[in-house]
């Protein structure tokens, strides 16, 4: 790796990692929700990386999340859109 980024390979690694030692708690999910709108914002990993990544952790944050990616707060529009995907997301699962 001639750059010094994380690869996805690697970050999937150590996400998987930090939720087999200390679960899914907020504070774990938060921090690497965190995490990665950071990598994501700064170029050091593409949308398709952070998509993947991201369905590794429970959607905690995620309208919260979105606001910091607009830099403005959330229409009532937008926060039923992601209620609707949220919903969703979990009906996949079950």
């Amino acid at each position: 790796m001639i750059n010094g980024y994380p690869t996805e390979d690697e970050l999937r690694n150590r996400i998987t990692r930090q939720l087999g030692w200390r679960g899914a708690t907020d504070t774990v999910v938060l921090l690497w929700h965190g995490y990665l709108a950071a990598l994501l914002e700064w170029g050091v990993i593409e949308v398709h990386v952070y998509d993947s990544l991201s369905k590794l952790l429970p959607p905690v944050g995620s309208k919260e999340q979105s606001e910091l990616f607009a830099d403005e707060p959330l229409s009532p529009e937008r926060e039923r859109e992601i209620d609707r995907y949220l919903c969703q997301r979990e009906s996949l699962k079950s």
